[in-house]
């Protein structure tokens, strides 16, 4: 293969934002068609860089080629779509039934989206998968977030010299889960977005709900387990909205799933999380004025485009890289 054919096709294949089996697939078809062109301009009497330059040019742009085998390729099937929504609609049930309020159920209803995330991610990220990752991290960052309060009695002693601080093997095991919690997620996020930035997004898209609702219920009953085990009617109140909130989320990443056109995927994981994180939020925080709804949707807006910034920091590369077909 001629380097102009390489170059060209390692761009087509830096702008495609598929899974690596299927981009293996389309690059090897467009390798052939290139070889197919350059041969027939070849056998009609024209020299091998001539025909290898009016080969590329018939082929036209590297991303407008990008872009058409994307819609080709991108669109997941029905079973897809349906295995995708399927977490979302999971948390909406645990809030719709307040099934959230018993440990046991909640922890098994996590431990089953974990399992098929881990499942789903050692068979090779599919099209479904990316939802479920997002819960399945979920956990550790509550864990993360409850256990803190021994490394807060620490810290305070040690400004104030007041208090009593935890002990060494409590903080080293703290340590070890920030850690384990930090690694998980960086390199979870990493790996993503050096697929496709859009689909760390839609892998986002719940946790500042969730996050404002787990502060809002620790800030209301002192901590986490206390909701978990009253049942007083202040924490339920919201358990609607928040039912509303990812159901909505699972009829999202359906048709995120079956959409063929990128800027269609980006606009619908955007729209739909700033409008849909913005209701949720009205639930729990009470009426929002017009000067923080702006301050909220621009909030939401930067970190889910974040995983863009991200994208741009990894550069094109893709791990592994794979050798073009010669």
């Amino acid at each position: 293969m001629r380097p102009e054919i390489g170059r060209y096709l390692e761009e087509v294949r830096a702008h495609l934002h598929l899974d690596p089996r299927t981009e293996r697939r389309v690059i090897n078809e467009l390798s052939g068609h290139f070889q197919e062109k350059v041969e027939d301009l070849i056998y009609e009497g024209i020299g091998e860089q001539e025909a290898t330059g009016a080969a590329l040019a018939s082929f036209g742009d590297a991303r407008f080629i990008a872009r058409l085998m994307y819609e080709a390729h991108s669109r997941g099937s029905w079973t897809d779509a349906l295995i995708s929504c399927q977490p979302h609609f999971i948390l909406a049930a645990l809030f719709a039934t307040h099934i959230w309020r018993y440990p046991v159920l909640l922890a098994g209803a996590f431990a089953a989206i974990a399992i098929i995330a881990m499942m789903g991610w050692r068979n090779g990220p599919s099209t479904w998968l990316y939802s479920w990752v997002g819960y399945a991290l979920l956990p550790l960052l509550i864990l993360s977030y409850v256990s803190m309060d021994p490394v807060a009695q620490t810290v305070g002693f040690l400004l104030s010299g007041h208090g009593t601080p935890a002990s060494l093997w409590h903080l080293a095991a703290l340590a070890v889960l920030y850690a384990f919690t930090v690694w998980l997620i960086a390199s979870t996020a990493v790996r993503v977005a050096r697929r496709d930035w859009i689909l760390l997004s839609l892998m986002l898209l719940p946790l500042p709900v969730i996050a404002i609702w787990v502060l809002t219920v620790t800030h209301s009953a002192g901590f986490f387990v206390n909701a978990l085990r009253s049942l007083e009617s202040r924490f339920s109140q919201w358990d609607f909205a928040m039912a509303c909130f990812f159901a909505g989320l699972g009829v999202t990443t359906a048709l995120f799933v079956r959409i063929r056109q990128r800027a269609w995927k980006v606009i619908a994981v955007i729209a739909v999380g700033i409008v849909g994180s913005s209701l949720a939020l009205r639930s729990l925080w009470g009426g929002l004025g017009l000067f923080r709804l702006i301050a909220i949707s621009i909030c939401l807006f930067l970190f889910l485009t974040i995983p863009l910034l991200l994208k741009a920091m990894l550069g094109q590369d893709h791990s592994p890289k794979e050798a073009l077909p010669s």
